[in-house]
């Protein structure tokens, strides 16, 4: 069965814009940034 994590990921998918490489939301336009992936992932940013 679908879960909650599922249903927002497909929901993301679904407003996906490549034209301009941000989704379409409701309330607005968003786009992730480096630092937005960083924290969700709590990969580190390791610049050179």
């Amino acid at each position: 069965p679908p879960t909650l994590v599922h249903s927002a990921l497909t929901a993301l998918i679904d407003r996906w814009r490549p034209e301009t490489h941000s989704f379409h939301l409701p309330c607005g336009e968003m786009t992730v940034t480096l630092e937005d992936w960083a924290m969700i992932t709590a990969l580190p940013l390791e610049g050179r």
